[in-house]
């Protein structure tokens, strides 16, 4: 079971995780740091939810002791990695725009975005989270999506 757990969460956790601290050695650490507290409370329903939860807590936890929590810097390492050289080069190119942009929002704007939009969780899901209410996942939604046409210069496809 918690092996299942582990394989199924892992990817998605750490690409959260990084998407925060942009700092592959903290990630590490803070992975393995979700997974222990997960095993340790036993929460069988909603693990990715779960996880994620603990995963964002100890992110805030970890910046708040070294008064830093604000501006991350995102890592804007390559993604596409199919197709002709140009379209790949196009692609990352347009990645290291969006997480430019990113940086350069809110915070609450950003954790959002990142949830909804990169990882792909529902409203109900992100909510979850973030311990807050759909409401506020959708406004922070729209807000930060505004903010990011704005920096990328009104593109549609945020």
């Amino acid at each position: 079971m918690r092996r299942e757990v582990f394989e199924d969460n892992y990817e998605a956790v750490y690409k959260y995780i990084r998407y925060l601290t942009n700092d592959q050695e903290l990630t590490h650490d803070l992975l393995q740091e979700t997974f222990y507290r997960f095993y340790h409370k036993n929460y069988t329903e909603y693990e990715r939810t779960y996880l994620l939860k603990i995963a964002r807590n100890l992110v805030y936890d970890h910046y708040r002791r070294k008064k830093i929590i604000g501006f991350f810097q995102l890592n804007s390492e390559p993604i596409a990695k199919e197709g002709l050289p140009e379209e790949i080069i196009e692609r990352n190119a347009e990645i290291e725009k969006l997480y430019g942009a990113l940086q350069k929002i809110k915070w609450n704007y950003r954790e959002v975005v990142i949830l909804r939009y990169i990882e792909e969780y529902s409203v109900k899901e992100t909510a979850m989270i973030l311990n807050c209410s759909e409401v506020k996942v959708k406004n922070n939604t729209a807000r930060g999506l505004k903010v990011l046409r704005e920096l990328l210069g009104g593109e549609k496809d945020v």
